[in-house]
């Protein structure tokens, strides 16, 4: 039987790999996160024009269909600096 010293370190070690392994994996999930993310928007506006799009051929569709990108503030104000 194991002393609760050695299960008190044990458990501690496996909790630091743990959150070290997990910390690793989003960190390099973050590129293909950010990558879903643009894409998602790029067919929610697809959308809202009746363009059926794919995650594959989303960015195409949406530079062949999309030539021009405003923001519009709830005042109906563009806003110059941002992009949808």
């Amino acid at each position: 039987m194991h002393s609760n010293r050695y299960i008190f370190i044990y458990s501690a070690v496996m909790v630091v790999v743990v959150a070290i392994l997990l910390t690793v994996v989003a960190i390099g999930l973050k590129p293909k996160q950010q990558y879903n993310i643009k894409v998602e928007k790029m067919q929610n506006i697809l959308s809202s024009v009746n363009i059926s799009s794919t995650t594959k051929n989303a960015e195409e569709l949406f530079n062949k269909y999309i030539v021009d990108q405003k923001v519009i503030d709830v005042n109906g104000n563009e806003q110059p600096n941002l992009k949808a």
